[in-house]
Formats: structure tokens, C-alpha cells, sequence
């Protein structure tokens, strides 16, 4: 039964493409996309044992969210997915004095792109994909595969870069709970918000707290920067989609430059370190032959450009949108 401090979460049907955009998508208010995947072939085919015999060797990789947190997907521990499915199907795991696994972000469609054809990437109510439109070697990946199971659940967190995210439940039912980032001032990563007292002492901060139930065929529109924690009712397959549409890109993009500048720093403070040492190898002897043959002032001068242009540009941005009298 919900708590009556608890909103419940609005719901409309995916078919209702303006309603979806308009209500919720530039509002970037959550909601739960009723029949959203109702026509995906996955529904159909996707199962336990569809991948325990398709798929039952692959090493996948596994989730340990209450003591390790948001870790690194290329650091997390793998296990074959048969043997996962069985933990998974009976809801035990053998070890009870280590924490559960889940496979809670499974990086599926590079190495296993026939998955696609099962589900619509296209996502028809959202507009325009603009990750599509990065360059291969900043691509985030768009989408991921969940099995779950009641044991394990992704705590409270946010999504990295700011995207839209769309949690498509192809077998089972999941229940999430919400938090706005205007009342992230109330909670913190990892917290559990299916917990009475977490909860309690959530809203008593003057926080709201929305939940909803994601049935088979539904989605679950998680904008960004919303705080969510999703538990399993059950076995559970699941597909999240990342989006980001041309309303959300500049924060996106203002999110992986955050990213990228601080490697950036780095190495430009190695090469101020490096050019001092230069200056004063140059009192003695002459530049190195690769400083001239490599065009070395040229490219130079032309990143002095490129900063100067960048900084006018988004000056010129701010100005005109943002800082109107």
C-alpha cells in the first residue's frame, strides 16, 4: 500500500507522442510510459531461457551496488550468464555473507548487436537522438540490459551526463522511487528509499517522494538529474535507453566537458612544464628538428585561435539566451 506522504506517479500512453513531449518531456517531469515496448519482438522471445540458451556463456558483468557502489563498468566482476539467470530465477545466492550479485547495466549491443531487431531504439514519442550525432570516440553507449531479481535493486542515484533515460520492463515489474534535484538537498547517493525510516526522514527534510510500478510492456521516463532508486518485484529483464534531444544537449555538453577538461588540464600543465624547460634549452642550442618540421608555432597560433573563438561563442550564447535583461 503507498504511503499517503507518497506521490504516485503520473502515467500516459506511449501512443500520445504530443501529450508525452509537452506534459513531461520538456518538463522534465517523470512519468510512466503505459504499452510503450507492447509491439517489441523482445516481448515474445526474451526470457530466462531464451538467454541462458542463446546467450548462457557469455561472461556478463555483475552489480554489487551496496558495497561497491557506482563502479566502473569495465572494473566490475563477470560471471557467466546461465549462472547468473539460475541466481536470479530462484532468488538465492549461495554466498549469504557476501551481498548479491546484479547484473544491473549489461553493455549488450556492441558484441551482440542481433538483440536490437528485439526492441525499438528509435524511441517514436522522443524527438531526435543527439548521441547518434557524437563522434565514435566519445560515444556514450545508449543502451543497456538489466536482469534482476527481489533480492537486488539499484539504490538512489542520478544518471551521468544529464540524458534522458528510459527504462523499457520486457519480463517481470519493477517499483522506483523519486526524488526532484531541486530537493537533492534532502538525500544522498546510495540511500534506500524503499526503506520506512530513509523515507520517513526524506520527507520529514520537506522533500517529495514519487513511486510508481513499471509492468511488463510499460517504461519508466527518468529525466535528468532525477534522483531514483528502483527495486525488482521479482525476476526482472529490462532494456535502458539513454536519449538526449536538442534541448538537453548543451548541458550535456557542459557535462562531458567537465569530463574531458581536467585530463585536458593535465596535459597542458605538463606542456607549460615542458615548454619552460624548452626556453631554456633554447639559450644554448637550437629548437629540436621536430619543432620545425612538424609545424609546431602553426598549430600553436591555431589552438590560440580555437580558444579565443570558443570563449566568444559562448559568451555571445549566454548573453543572448541565458542573461536577457
Amino acid at each position: 500500500m503507498l504511503n499517503k506522504n507518497i506521490i504516485p506517479l503520473e502515467s500516459v500512453d506511449a501512443s500520445e507522442v504530443m501529450e508525452f513531449q509537452k506534459n513531461y518531456l520538456m518538463n522534465e517531469t517523470p512519468v510512466i510510459l503505459k504499452r510503450m515496448g507492447k509491439n517489441w519482438p523482445a516481448m515474445k522471445r526474451w526470457s530466462a531461457d531464451f538467454f541462458k540458451d542463446s546467450y548462457g556463456n557469455v561472461d556478463v558483468p555483475i552489480c554489487y551496488y551496496k558495497t561497491k557502489q557506482q563502479e566502473p563498468y569495465n572494473n566490475q566482476a563477470r560471471m557467466p550468464l546461465r549462472e547468473y539467470i539460475c541466481i536470479a530465477e530462484n532468488n538465492d545466492f549461495i554466498d549469504h555473507k557476501t551481498e548479491s550479485p546484479y547484473m544491473g547495466g549489461w553493455i549488450y549491443h556492441k558484441e551482440f548487436p542481433e538483440l536490437l531487431n528485439d526492441i525499438d531504439m528509435t524511441l517514436p514519442c522522443f524527438p531526435d537522438n543527439w548521441l547518434y550525432k557524437l563522434p565514435p570516440s566519445i560515444s556514450i553507449p545508449p543502451t543497456n540490459l538489466l536482469i534482476g531479481y527481489e533480492s537486488v535493486s539499484s539504490p538512489l542515484h542520478t544518471d551521468s551526463f544529464f540524458v534522458n533515460s528510459v527504462l523499457t520492463v520486457i519480463v517481470g515489474e519493477k517499483k522506483a522511487r523519486m526524488v526532484s534535484p531541486l530537493h537533492t538537498f534532502a538525500v544522498s547517493n546510495g540511500q534506500d528509499l524503499f526503506d520506512i525510516e530513509t523515507a520517513n526522514k526524506v520527507l520529514g527534510k520537506g522533500a517529495d517522494i514519487f513511486e510508481g510500478t513499471i509492468s511488463a510492456g510499460d517504461a519508466f521516463y527518468i529525466p535528468p538529474g532525477w534522483w531514483h532508486n528502483v527495486i525488482n518485484c521479482g525476476f526482472t529483464i529490462a532494456v535502458q535507453n539513454l536519449h538526449v534531444d536538442t534541448h538537453r544537449f548543451p548541458l550535456f555538453e557542459q557535462q562531458m566537458r567537465g569530463f574531458v577538461l581536467p585530463i585536458l588540464g593535465k596535459i597542458e600543465d605538463l606542456g607549460k612544464e615542458a615548454r619552460a624547460e624548452l626556453f631554456e634549452a633554447a639559450k644554448t642550442m637550437p629548437p629540436p628538428l621536430s619543432h620545425q618540421i612538424g609545424s609546431f608555432i602553426e598549430h600553436e597560433k591555431k589552438y590560440i585561435v580555437f580558444l579565443k573563438n570558443t570563449a566568444e561563442k559562448t559568451e555571445d550564447y549566454l548573453n543572448s539566451y541565458y542573461l536577457k535583461p
